[in-house]
């Protein structure tokens, strides 16, 4: 039996018939209502499959994208490594090593000698070499230059940049069909690697290189670090790593001196650009002549020498008075107790197309040493900063043992930064002897940890502070002429 509330006024028929209308009504709205609600939700359902298609084509025009741009990235990459591998600094490595020894001495004998061809004149845009290094993009090549705290390896880097000066230079001196001339190109010295902004893994980089300026037989080159900008990213025009190389060409047949091709100049901004490059060269002939083994400090160093002795001379008279080792403040530590050393062997596998000992190898290994001793020095992880003008002396020969010295030999706590050298000799087994090739200078900051005062506490220290301090001034200078010429450019 139905039970419906007596809502209306009237007779029981009435009552009923009006109640069960309303009733009837009540479900009929109700049944209205479910079909309504049903049409809203397959209308919904419509909607959302609807947008979850237009999604779905949003997301494969997305990865379609990325996947181009990802090809391109690998194309332009493959084509910039044909232009290195035609006027490499590396030998071919698929050959078999197991005959190496031989070929090496074999090879020189064996080549057909080819006449030098006239000289050409060579625009700076002639000389215009371009290579990537697509860390995001190419996760194999990322892998090969992590480190432990997941950004990239510098030394790696150096390496790069070496091999690039090298592409360049003889890229500058092939004649007008692009042919190698016979010129044996090495790297003479490097005047200034300042690094201007982190490098990520997970971004693509660009390393472009050209001419700037062109004597009888060298040629300074200069190359820049610039992150390549996603789609729709404006791109930054600040590069992340600025380099400057000076080569040096030899005749390949006699080792001596031979002229390579001359520079075009086409406008005053080129103009401008040899100019600054003639006053770092000048600057650098000077400090040079300044050489602290042919001449005595002068006066301004004279008093910083005397300065020092003055400041800790209280430590060094109460360690001969208590028969103690002179013990330093916290904020200051002896020049002579930053040492730290590594030795190792020269393989085939490091060689140039010269058949000696890469030049960017030697970078590699030297930054990572001064990387571990600072360290050590601030406690901290330091953050590298620029690489200081040094010369590659003597080529190291395959086999060789080198010893890399590395010391603290300049700070100033008030900027959070220091400086490493780190010294390369040649150590001769059988004629008892040791050679030096070259000494780098590394600049490190550390601004998470305090960088204690280095203080030299004998003569020869005292030397290796104020060659760290002229090489940081000379650097400053450098690096503010670098910008001055970027901003040419």
């Amino acid at each position: 039996m139905l039970c419906i509330p007596a809502v209306c006024r009237g007779s029981a028929n009435s009552t009923a018939t009006s109640s069960l209308f309303r009733l009837g009504a009540f479900v009929f709205n109700d049944r209205a209502h479910t079909r309504i609600a049903g049409l809203k939700t397959t209308s919904l359902q419509s909607k959302q499959e609807s947008s979850a298609s237009d999604a779905a084509s949003v997301h494969s025009e997305n990865i379609e994208k990325v996947e181009e741009k990802h090809k391109r990235m690998l194309e332009r990459y493959a084509e910039s490594q044909h232009i290195l591998d035609k006027y490499s600094v590396m030998p071919d490595r698929g050959s078999d090593y197991m005959s190496i020894l031989q070929r090496i001495t074999n090879e020189n004998a064996s080549d057909v000698r080819r006449p030098k061809q006239p000289l050409v004149l060579k625009r700076i845009s002639d000389s215009f070499t371009e290579t990537y290094l697509p860390f995001k993009d190419n996760l194999a090549l990322r892998e090969e230059y992590i480190n432990y705290y997941g950004d990239i390896r510098l030394g790696k880097v150096l390496e790069d940049l070496d091999r690039l000066a090298g592409a360049v230079a003889y890229k500058h001196a092939s004649d007008s069909n692009g042919d190698l001339a016979p010129i044996i190109f090495v790297t003479a010295a490097v005047d200034r690697i300042d690094l201007k902004a982190t490098l990520s893994p997970n971004r693509n980089y660009r390393l472009t290189g050209t001419v700037t300026f062109v004597g009888f037989s060298s040629m300074e080159i200069n190359i820049q670090l610039q992150t390549v900008p996603e789609p729709g990213e404006p791109s930054d025009p600040e590069p992340n790593l600025v380099a400057r190389f000076t080569m040096v060409g030899r005749d390949k047949y006699t080792g001596k001196s031979s002229q390579v091709n001359p520079l075009l100049l086409e406008d005053e901004n080129q103009r401008r650009l040899v100019k600054v490059s003639e006053q770092i060269k000048e600057h650098k002939k000077e400090a040079a002549e300044r050489n602290l083994l042919k001449h005595p400090p002068s006066a301004e160093e004279r008093l910083v020498i005397h300065q020092l002795w003055l400041e800790t001379k209280k430590y060094q008279d109460a360690a001969t008075t208590f028969g103690s080792h002179p013990a330093l403040p916290s904020d200051m530590v002896w020049l002579d107790k930053t040492e730290m050393e590594s030795v190792t062997v020269c393989f085939p596998s490091e060689r140039n197309v010269h058949n000696k000992i890469f030049g960017g190898y030697l970078m590699r290994l030297a930054h990572e040493l001064s990387f571990a001793n600072g360290f050590v020095y601030t406690r901290a992880r330091p953050s590298y900063v620029s690489l200081d003008d040094f010369s590659f002396k003597k080529p190291v020969n395959i086999g060789s043992i080198l010893r890399l010295t590395s010391q603290v030999v300049y700070s100033e706590p008030e900027h959070n930064t220091f400086q490493v050298a780190v010294s390369v000799d040649v150590i001769d087994n059988m004629k008892k002897t040791t050679e030096r090739t070259n000494t780098f200078y590394f600049n490190f900051s550390c601004p998470s940890s305090q960088v204690r005062r280095v203080i030299p506490r004998t003569y020869e220290d005292m030397m290796k502070y104020l060659e760290g301090r002229r090489r940081a001034q000379t650097g400053k200078l450098i690096s503010k002429l670098q910008n001055s010429m970027q901003k040419e450019s």
